[in-house]
């Protein structure tokens, strides 16, 4: 079995001590929970990426991997676009397309398609309800080939229900809410916070806050990875 993780920076690493460039580090908690229980570790996460990112490449190893991957998603902000780019080669018979690129606008980025996008494209229901059905449909999809998998957030407006709520995201909601799980009802960053553990100037929880919610969540992980019918997983931890 595999343990494949994916995300963005908070499950790729950034600021521990063993980052290189583009290799996520071996420190981040679902590496220790990985070693911790004898598992081949994979970091499929990228730092900054929105959701529309983390689903593709959850999607890619579910069509090479089936089931033979435990799935650990953390999704991510959701006020992120994605969007695809391609890099192309001409040649004397016109375009040869190489390869697709992603890119991500997020908040605050000083570039003239982030602050197009948020002036005139982003709005907070478009962005809830394409969040809620990228996740509603990676579930299913893992469902569906009887994948083992654990899922956290980042962002606490995926399921607010003071703000931009008409009865399709509420169904929605109430639908993926089971399948969330959170370190004491908070995310990775605000538990790492109130536990005073040590987090980068780019608000990014170091390697202590890593071994312990590594230690938080591996009774979590043993129980899923003993657990396979839907009905167990969904009433386990309630």
């Amino acid at each position: 079995m595999i343990l494949g993780a994916f995300g963005d920076s908070f499950t790729f690493g950034t600021d521990l001590k063993d980052v290189k460039h583009d290799t996520p580090s071996k420190l981040v908690w679902p590496a220790l929970v990985a070693n911790n229980l004898d598992l081949e570790f994979i970091n499929y996460a990228t730092p900054g990426i929105g959701n529309l990112i983390i689903a593709d490449d959850v999607l890619r190893c579910v069509s090479k991997y089936k089931n033979n991957i435990f799935y650990v998603i953390n999704w991510t902000w959701i006020d992120r676009f994605d969007y695809l780019d391609t890099q192309m080669l001409q040649s004397n018979v016109g375009p040869i397309y190489l390869e697709n690129i992603w890119h991500t606008i997020r908040p605050g980025d000083d570039t003239d398609h982030s602050t197009y996008y948020y002036k005139h494209l982003h709005k907070d229901l478009t962005s809830k309800l394409q969040n809620l059905i990228t996740i509603q449909s990676i579930i299913n999809e893992l469902e569906s080939h009887n994948c083992l998998f654990f899922m956290t957030c980042m962002d606490p407006m995926l399921f607010d229900k003071a703000f931009f709520c008409p009865a399709s995201i509420d169904l929605l909601q109430d639908k993926i809410r089971s399948y969330m799980h959170y370190f004491s009802k908070k995310n990775f960053l605000d538990w790492s916070r109130e536990s005073n553990f040590p987090i980068s100037k780019s608000w990014h929880p170091l390697e202590l806050a890593h071994e312990k919610a590594a230690e938080y969540w591996l009774p979590t992980v043993k129980a899923l990875l003993n657990t396979h019918a839907k009905e167990d997983y969904l009433h386990a931890f309630k």
